[in-house]
């Protein structure tokens, strides 16, 4: 008897649990408070997916009808689609249930999984406080004039308001599902094109330079397509104001160009996963994106004039070397319009850095300097001087892009050219010098704008090595064109998260997934681009020399895109500048989460 009395215990503290998880389910159901689906299989994963799809199930029948002017019209089960667009939560929240784990006489798991009702109105507040970010940040690039951004996030928020079942998305007073549409209209309205050069440049192709405003200011970053007589042809982009457009054969005769501007941005959809989730579920919003262009006046140039004639070199300083300067630049410009990459080692000399530099970036960019010229800006720099803003057009032909750039060169002290990057936009690029002249720190800015250009051009020329230091976790050295790592001393510098923040373990991890997913898509990818929506340079209280630089990344390529937040903390009191934390976040629009200068200490 006494044997027996464990075994007795035993069954009946199973019956009791048992009972208990069976009254709990059924108070669970009868309270009419929760959502809730039950999955049954010998894998407690597929039980788990089971629940969670009845789950989604069950709040689809309580608000498709809120959904049926979101889906597309090519399906009339909207049950079905109501369904799906729930499950487009299923990656994130929807999976933070409360399950009730149950062994089956047969060997199978049943597992019963509930969320209250309002955990999940919270959830679609949540996603509705996302919409209100993407517009916010579309509004603030919307001033700068960065149309590209701002137009593609009012429509990704578009896209996300359709998931939300809510009548009206109010914000500050304003209905969403308004005044987002009305904005979007509203810059389509006012983009404004003219031609500002149309050019026959040889026997068979035609060049004409495009000029873009918006309210009588230059577009600082559009996208576009245009008709080539058989086609709308891939993306073209505007940058700072200015596109050039190529005709070849029979559209040489063209006396209007027709233009389609960029508002849905297919590539970029897989920045946000609940937008790639949503894309083909939902109908999307179409809009007047048609623009004419009037061709007057065709000009005939003389065939095989050097781009480089084009070029006006300014200069506000005295600088000792800039005829050298001036000379050395022409033949860099010449090289990317004429030369052979092969011929690199004879025009260069034994410069390794800049010689596989320049190989990189006519490999994967097939550069063009553009030949109606502008004026190019001499100015001083920490270790000699710079050339900022020649004009170049890259051409990706596997995907018929044409992007318009500037390139900034780097020269030392004696007018030798040492290194070339990709311009930050104009508009950023001032910003920054206006700041300057309250802070009079522009010595300080000028070095964290150029580490960015540097930062940015090594994606265009997949250098792998400095995005790897970019990521590591030692800090780093800025010694004119080189990054150097430097351990970093113990007790140097303390991070200390707030509430919502990633840990230091975090970090650390987001950036090794970030950079193992980088190397793989400069092995595959043929096209890559990146640029910021925001980008700010904030001094750091309390610690004067000491900055923190804030920005919103935006990365697309053929088959991949991402988006995310950079945040860089930058030491200017040593002889050489100390960048101390590099922290990537991707897709979080929170700004309480985002990790910023207040959140280090350095002991120095």
């Amino acid at each position: 008897m006494i044997r027996t009395l464990p075994l007795l215990v035993y069954l009946l503290c199973i019956v009791s649990f048992a009972f208990t998880q069976q009254f709990k389910k059924e108070e669970i159901v009868g309270s009419g408070k929760y959502y809730y689906g039950t999955g049954i299989s010998q894998d407690e994963n597929q039980a788990r997916e089971e629940a969670l799809t009845e789950i989604c199930e069950m709040i689809a029948v309580n608000v498709h009808s809120k959904f049926e002017l979101a889906v597309s019209e090519e399906n009339d089960d909207y049950n079905e689609k109501a369904t799906s667009l729930i499950q487009t939560y299923a990656s994130g929240s929807i999976r933070d249930v409360e399950s009730i784990w149950s062994p089956l006489p047969d060997g199978n798991i049943e597992i019963f999984s509930y969320i209250s009702k309002t955990e999940v109105n919270a959830i679609f507040a949540e996603r509705i406080k996302l919409v209100r970010r993407l517009k916010a940040n579309a509004d603030d690039n919307r001033e700068k004039g960065n149309l590209s951004i701002a137009i593609q996030n009012y429509y990704f928020g578009l896209i996300l308001m359709k998931s939300v079942p809510a009548e009206r998305v109010s914000s500050e007073n304003s209905d969403l599902l308004v005044d987002i549409p009305e904005s979007i209209t509203e810059i389509l309205n006012n983009i404004h094109f003219s031609v500002l050069s149309d050019q026959i440049v040889s026997e068979n192709e035609r060049a004409i330079e495009l000029y873009a405003d918006y309210h009588d200011k230059p577009v600082s970053s559009l996208d576009f397509r245009f008709w080539d007589g058989n086609q709308f042809m891939g993306n073209r982009k505007v940058r700072d104001g200015v596109a050039v457009i190529k005709f070849f054969g029979s559209s040489l005769d063209f006396d209007d160009l027709k233009i389609h501007i960029q508002y849905q941005n297919y590539n970029a959809r897989k920045q946000n996963p609940a937008v790639e989730n949503l894309w083909d579920l939902v109908s999307h919003p179409q809009f007047d994106n048609f623009k004419i262009i009037e061709l007057k006046e065709v000009k005939k140039i003389t065939y095989n004039t050097p781009c480089s004639e084009n070029i006006i070199f300014n200069s506000s300083a005295n600088v000792p070397v800039q005829q050298k300067i001036r000379e050395n630049s022409l033949v860099f410009i010449d090289f990317l319009e004429n030369g052979n990459p092969n011929e690199i080692l004879n025009v260069f000399g034994n410069d390794e850095f800049l010689n596989s530099k320049i190989a990189a970036y006519m490999k994967f960019n097939m550069p063009i300097p553009i030949c109606f010229g502008g004026d190019a800006e001499i100015n001083e720099t920490r270790y000699g001087y710079e050339v900022r803003k020649i004009p170049v057009l890259h051409d990706y032909k596997s995907i018929h892009k044409q992007t318009t750039e500037f390139l900034v060169l780097d020269f030392d002290k004696e007018g030798w050219l040492v290194d070339f990057n990709l311009c930050l936009t104009d508009d950023l690029y001032k910003k920054f010098v206006k700041q300057a002249e309250y802070g009079n720190d522009w010595g300080n800015r000028q070095e964290i704008i150029k580490f960015i250009e540097k930062y940015r051009t090594a994606f265009f020329t997949r250098d792998i090595k400095t995005i790897d230091l970019m990521f590591a976790d030692e800090a780093l050295i800025l010694i004119g064109r080189k990054i150097q790592p430097r351990k970093q001393g113990m007790n140097e510098i303390n991070y200390a998260p707030f509430p919502g923040q990633p840990g230091y373990e975090q970090i650390q991890l987001t950036k090794q997934e970030y950079l193992t997913r980088q190397k793989q898509v400069f092995e595959r990818q043929k096209d890559i681009a990146v640029d910021f929506s925001s980008f700010e340079i904030k001094k750091k209280n309390n610690a004067p020399g000491v900055y923190g630089v804030e920005m919103r990344q935006n990365y697309s390529s053929t088959t991949y895109a991402d988006e995310g937040y950079l945040f860089l903390l930058i030491d200017f009191r040593d002889e050489n500048p100390l960048i101390y934390i590099r922290a990537w976040q991707p897709n979080e629009w929170d700004t309480n989460n985002l990790i910023n200068t207040s959140n280090f200490r350095i002991y120095k």
